[in-house]
């Protein structure tokens, strides 16, 4: 690692490396001059040392940084001059060695110590950031936060990129030493074992490396597949066994596993090998990680496997109920009148055996001849007809439910059985399920009558008694269980990526208890230091909500309130303005389908370079860049879901294989993300995207799910009859703010809630900051409006319904009479518990906002403990509070519907935008694998953010070039319409009808194919 890590691109490195682009204000603020700063200056006779010295201390007060005087921006020069009075200031006189006399007085006055003084101390920080995450710009972002944070001086670009760089350097010679030491010849064998193939014999197609088998993951569910990944499973854990220790011992970051896992998955064997010092590293990274994702893999199986076998049980039950109501419908007549005859002969019977006026003798003889009647052999013939209705259910409490379980449990076992005896799923030690799955492991999932049942429901024990198999019935009844124990979390996968336990998601309480007060100012929630103020200061707003809105509806001030009949609110939101419809829309933009997509990729990309985000994910010794050209193809490929083979096959120049080597190393989700964000930014400084915001001091953002249907078996896609019918599909979660910015996206299956997902969108994007979100019914629930009060977004959703919403205050506020109004107040909230989870709280929300976990891995974790878990009802009671202040002002505020309605069409639109770009294939994805899923959602949002920006710059560029008498009439027109247009867009290519395109076509001579003979025989009959 000779160079310096490439950390920033160019445009980054020059815009760190100059001086802040002040606003009149904030030049007005940083240019201030301090009482301290006065002598200094009246001591300095020549202007440009005055000049310079007010200049560097501004631009230090900004940036903590130091900057050349041929960076000095010329706007800040003059404003410098206007404010000391210089008449003239020959700058170039203002030098280097100048500059050093006056760094020493603006550090002294602040109080901030020099670079060079706290040089080691820095590389020894900056090291322990590149030891928890193998992100070369994210750790130098960290080292200059540090930096500022400990009021240091900030170096120049290229010092601090060399102190991170041997920064690197060290954490890698002290890994691999310390791999080197603990490392025993036999581990060794065993890991260069994996460049050898299973008969030692060179490898081939059909004959891979061993490494090579271990890198697949078959995410699907089919049997098959199924048995592949636990064979994985098997070899993988026999190895994690081993290597455990000696991973605990290197204590290695999460990040730094990933990073070199997902190298050794992209890299070619031999690639692998070559690497002679950290070969073990990267290969102990990638068994560790491996092995976390196939036991998630095999965990989503057994959840999905359950489910669909309780969907399939519960059709078949209620198609079977509705046959027995026509099939037995006779039978059962049968039965009861044999019944009933057969109780009124009983009675005869009866009358005859206690008669005193017949003999013994009269009474045997009369039941003999009872016995002989029709009547007793038509009631024998019952009991088939009994049992065939016991059989189909009608003698159980349960119905055939559990009979359609017991039967459909063999299907399940061939996918499950594996899983449940090798994955060691761990919960409480006095847990029923816990020991019953803990026997099972036991005994290798061979069962005998002695079956553990006790955490079964009492239905369910019922129905085990009555099986004809009742281990078939256990099996799949214990599947089900450690399905819903999972999800509710007292079951946990503790070598896992999904499924830990909820607490081993936070920051660790060592590091939170020495460094609460630094984490709480980095991530600007000082405000929530302490429990008790912050409670009052909402439960004062919360009262104050009530009053007004009750006031309002009592007083009828409310317009957006109309009485119902019963006396009852009917609130209204207003509609839109008749002159908004009435306008007549000017086309804006060229002509249908005159602009190629690839020019609209080249245009952007020659403003932003979105394309130089795309880096390659190794750190070091990265080969030359592909061409644009390629990385243009592989968005098309993957945005317009065209497929990487049919995007080669339809273009010139452009293998499939030069395509699948760009993807593998350039198009990773982080890279992705980034290309967006830089597409993002560029609209968001473009003038014209000001137009589209009806509130400039805001930024309201929203976001919605689309659906689309999953062409092949994938675990990750799941049945929505509302959408998909009998086939599966997952879901598209789109972020989208007021300037029509996609800025975020996230794909799930379509049965999942949309709702933990929503705080991701808000956190995970480096540039649009929202502050004021809105989703539709789906999105919200009470821990979300809890967890973005937190990070001081206004949580706004549209809620069905919503007058029929519970409210809620706290024990002991004064709140009027809302009864009257048809509104309900539920129990009061209770502070107490709240305040009892304050510092989890808080350390959950750290984690959140410095990215230490994603929102939706927690909360899934934390939601699926339902009312269990402390944290969840603590953040349920401080939801339930803020969601009620919303409802109050929803109901008083037909505007803010108004708005939120606006916002959701908006997004709603968008949905039209991304089928018209994601066109190929019938818009149906054929990506199995989460991460190819993901990255196909993220370049359609790529190509539709370009198209934007595309239209965007030119909305602008129409602007700039209208007569300035024009040109606020056409802002006007701009500013009623949206940048949300595709039709001039040639999404689909052109084809070439020229007599240039014909120059290599084939002939054929049709005269001399016609006199071609050969002997033709008669097909032979024979197999």
């Amino acid at each position: 690692m000779a160079r310096t890590l490439p950390l920033l691109d160019a445009a980054q490195r020059r815009e760190f490396d100059s001086p802040p682009k002040f606003t009149t204000p904030q030049r007005s603020f940083f240019f201030a001059r301090p009482e301290w700063a006065e002598p200094l200056l009246r001591a300095m006779s020549a202007p440009h040392m005055r000049g310079g010295f007010l200049l560097q201390l501004g631009y230090f007060k900004a940036t903590g940084r130091f900057f050349p005087v041929d960076r000095f921006v010329a706007a800040d020069r003059t404003y410098v001059q206007q404010q000391l009075r210089l008449d003239s200031v020959d700058w170039t006189r203002y030098d280097v060695k100048a500059a050093f006399r006056h760094w020493p007085l603006v550090l002294h006055h602040l109080g901030i110590l020099p670079f060079e003084q706290v040089a080691s101390v820095a590389l020894a920080q900056v090291t322990h950031f590149a030891r928890q995450q193998m992100n070369p710009t994210a750790v130098f972002r960290s080292a200059v936060d540090y930096l500022r944070a400990h009021r240091w001086e900030v170096p120049s670009y290229a010092t601090l990129a060399g102190v991170v760089t041997e920064a690197f350097r060290a954490v890698e010679q002290q890994v691999t030493a310390r791999l080197a030491q603990h490392l025993t010849p036999a581990l060794c064998a065993q890991l260069d074992a994996l460049f050898a193939t299973e008969d030692a014999a060179p490898a081939e197609r059909n004959r891979p490396y061993r490494l090579t088998t271990l890198k697949r993951t078959l995410e699907l569910m089919r049997p098959a597949a199924i048995r592949t990944n636990v064979q994985d499973y098997i070899v993988l854990k026999a190895l994690f066994v081993q290597l455990q220790p000696l991973v605990q011992a290197l204590d290695l970051s999460e990040d730094m596993i990933r990073y070199y896992a997902r190298y050794v998955e992209r890299a070619q064997v031999f690639q692998v090998r070559q690497q002679s010092e950290k070969k073990y590293l990267m290969l102990l990274c990638f068994l560790v990680y491996q092995y976390y994702q196939v036991g998630d893999l095999l965990t989503e199986t057994l959840q999905q496997a359950v489910q669909t076998h309780r969907n399939a049980a519960q059709r078949e039950h209620q198609a079977r109920v509705y046959r027995q109501q026509q099939d037995t419908a006779g039978q059962l007549r049968q039965v009861l009148d044999g019944v009933i005859g057969h109780g009124a002969a009983l009675q005869q019977l009866e009358a005859v055996a206690f008669s005193f006026a017949q003999t013994n003798e009269q009474k045997v003889e009369a039941l003999l001849a009872w016995l002989q009647t029709p009547d007793v052999a038509a009631f024998a013939q019952l009991r088939h007809a009994a049992q065939q209705l016991r059989k189909a259910g009608g003698g159980s409490t349960t119905g055939p439910y559990y009979q359609v379980v017991e039967e459909r449990s063999r299907a399940l076992q061939r996918r499950l059985g594996d899983i449940l005896r090798l994955v060691e799923y761990e919960g409480p030690a006095d847990s029923p399920l816990a020991q019953a799955l803990a026997s099972f492991r036991d005994r290798a999932g061979q069962l005998n009558n002695k079956l553990p049942v006790a955490f079964l429901k009492a239905a369910e024990r019922a129905a085990l008694e009555q099986a004809s198999s009742p281990v078939s019935l256990y099996k799949a009844l214990l599947a089900g269980h450690v399905a819903d124990h999972l999800k509710a979390g007292k079951l946990n996968l503790l070598h896992s990526l999904s499924f830990r336990p909820f607490d081993t998601y936070l920051l660790d309480e060592l590091t939170w208890t020495q460094q609460r007060e630094q984490l709480l100012e980095k991530t600007n929630l000082t405000h929530l230091r302490e429990a008790g103020p912050w409670l009052d200061a909402l439960q004062t707003r919360l009262a104050a909500a009530f009053t007004h809105t009750v006031e309002r509806l009592q007083a009828g001030t409310n317009p957006g309130v109309r009485r119902r009949a019963d006396g009852r609110p009917h609130f209204v939101t207003p509609a839109r303005p008749v002159d908004a419809e009435a306008l007549v829309e000017a086309p804006l933009f060229p002509g249908p389908g005159s602009i190629s997509l690839h020019e609209v990729l080249h245009t952007v990309n020659a403003q932003c370079r979105f394309t130089d985000c795309l880096q390659h994910w190794s750190v070091r010794n990265r080969p030359p860049r592909p061409a644009d050209r390629l990385f243009f193809a592989a968005v098309m490929a993957y945005g317009c879901n065209l497929g990487l083979p049919r995007m080669a096959h339809a273009t010139r120049h452009v293998s499939q294989a030069t395509l699948e080597n760009t993807v593998n190393w350039y198009f990773s989700l982080d890279n992705l993300r980034k290309a967006n964000d830089a597409v993002v930014a560029l609209i968001g400084k473009l003038p014209v995207s000001r137009l589209f915001r009806r509130h400039p001091d805001q930024t309201h953002t929203s976001s919605d799910g689309q659906k689309y249907y999953v062409a092949v078996d994938s675990i990750h896609a799941t049945h929505s009859y509302k959408y998909f019918g009998q086939e599966k599909g997952l879901v598209s979660y789109n972020f989208l703010d007021d300037r029509h910015r996609l800025f975020y996206s996230v794909t799930f299956s379509s049965s999942e809630r949309e709702a933990p997902y929503m705080i991701d969108g808000l956190l995970h994007n480096d540039v649009v900051e929202s502050t004021l979100h809105s989703t539709d019914t789906h999105g919200f629930t009470e821990v979300n409006f809890a967890l973005t009060e937190f990070i001081a977004v206004a949580f706004a959703p549209r809620i069905q319904s919503f007058q029929e919403q519970q409210l809620y205050a706290f024990a002991g506020m004064d709140v009027p009479d809302v009864a009257a109004f048809g509104l309900r107040l539920g129990k009061p909230l209770d502070r107490a518990v709240i305040e009892a989870q304050w510092e989890t709280i808080l350390r959950l929300v750290v984690s959140l906002k410095q990215k230490h976990v994603t929102a939706s891995t927690l909360l899934k974790r934390l939601n699926s403990y339902s009312q269990q878990h402390p944290v969840y009802v603590a953040l349920r009671e401080v939801g339930r509070a803020v969601r009620t202040e919303f409802l109050l002002r929803y109901m008083d505020d037909q505007e803010l519907r108004k708005r939120i309605d606006d916002q959701l069409d908006k997004l709603e639109s968008t949905h039209q935008f991304a089928r018209a770009v994601f066109y190929g294939q019938n818009g149906q994805l054929h990506y199995a694998g989460k991460e190819e899923q993901q990255v196909a959602d993220t370049c359609k949002r790529l190509v539709q953010n370009v198209i934007v920006c595309w239209n965007c710059l030119y909305l602008n560029q129409q602007l700039f070039q209208a007569p300035p008498a024009e040109r606020q009439a056409l802002a006007n027109a701009i500013a009623c319409r949206s940048p949300v247009s595709w039709q001039h867009v040639n999404l689909q290519g052109e084809f070439d009808f020229s007599e240039e395109a014909l120059t290599d076509a084939l002939h054929f001579d049709l005269e001399a194919l016609l006199t071609v003979e050969w002997d033709v025989k008669a097909p032979s009959s024979e197999l």
